[in-house]
């Protein structure tokens, strides 16, 4: 009786939404996981904006990114199809080789009657320009990114381990406001232009903030806010954790990240520039807020808003390592 009260709610929503036309802001956000405050995740998370997003909407506890690497979680999303029936596993393959005409979420809405734009990352590391009736930056770069401000010198927080490691596991402090910092304060800027523009058609506006993807290079008074001696370790972790995975598991799930971070006594460090870039990608919801309507953000049923999390493990690397022992949302 429940299941068929649920389908007839949704079908009753979906199809008033539908007769509608509202417009839709679509928020995606990288390598999150549940450390926001509303999920408590993580003690020490800062994510206020967030926080008043979720309270004025519907939070999903217990929701699931459908593969654990960016290419086919955000291919997905974007597809309405499932990586076992698309194929498309890996980060190393290319979703238009995979899927060389399948229809995307903006293009539908575009032929829906909308005008669909975006900004920063939605798909893996490319736009797909045939898709979108405008981006920032431009379309036809098939970049997704805005210049951002990285060190001259890297790394400069983790020495590098070996060809196996990956290039952008680094962090750090940077003397820079947010707008010299650029990145994803460009996008919420582009946004909340937009946002402010009267349309002539319902807009389905796609905001991609980067950060707490690796790199952890953000703007100094971020890591001002999580003092090194007053970081707290992720709660949870257990040497033995992989002791009760059959063979196969115990073959796949070690990797040489978290001792190579802890061999150079960073795991602390690296919980604060994920904890500095949480609190930089939640500061760039308010962004795009003051670009838009002096600071003011709206009441939220009057948008059909969606607040998606990408990619809850990436690379099953770093991620791992730095949340070891943290739940997945939901299953607590």
């Amino acid at each position: 009786m429940k299941r068929i009260l649920l389908i007839t709610l949704v079908t009753c929503w979906s199809a008033s939404v539908l007769a509608a036309k509202p417009n839709i802001l679509f928020i995606a956000i990288d390598d999150l996981n549940d450390w926001v405050g509303c999920l408590g995740g993580h003690p020490q998370a800062r994510t206020p904006n967030l926080d008043r997003l979720a309270a004025s909407g519907v939070l999903f506890s217990n929701a699931h990114c459908a593969a654990p690497s960016c290419n086919p979680s955000r291919s997905a999303i974007f597809t309405g199809i499932s990586p076992h029936r698309s194929g498309l596993y890996r980060n190393g393959q290319k979703m238009r080789q995979v899927l060389p005409t399948t229809e995307l979420l903006p293009k539908t809405l575009s032929r829906a009657g909308y005008w669909s734009a975006g900004s920063g990352k939605m798909l893996h590391y490319f736009i797909d320009a045939p898709s979108w009736d405008e981006y920032f930056p431009d379309k036809k770069t098939e970049n997704p990114f805005p210049r951002t401000l990285y060190p001259k010198k890297r790394p400069v927080s983790l020495p590098r381990g070996g060809p196996w490691q990956y290039g952008e596991t680094d962090w750090g402090p940077l003397d820079a406001t947010d707008a010299e910092y650029g990145g994803d304060y460009l996008v919420s800027e582009w946004v909340g232009k937009e946002l402010l523009k009267k349309h002539d058609k319902p807009f389905f506006l796609a905001c991609g903030i980067y950060r707490p993807h690796e790199p952890w290079f953000v703007p100094k008074k971020y890591f001002d806010a999580f003092p090194i001696e007053k970081i707290q370790l992720p709660p949870g972790y257990r040497e033995d954790d992989l002791e009760d995975l059959p063979t196969e598991g115990k073959r796949l799930g070690p990797n040489r990240y978290f001792a190579h971070i802890r061999a150079h006594k960073q795991w602390r460090n690296a919980v604060q520039g994920y904890l500095a870039s949480i609190y930089f990608a939640d500061t760039m919801l308010v962004m795009f807020w003051m670009h838009s309507i002096k600071g003011r953000m709206p009441r939220i049923p009057s948008w059909c808003c969606g607040l998606i999390t990408v990619g809850i493990w990436v690379r099953n690397s770093i991620g791992r390592n730095l949340l070891a022992g943290a739940p997945v949302p939901g299953c607590r």
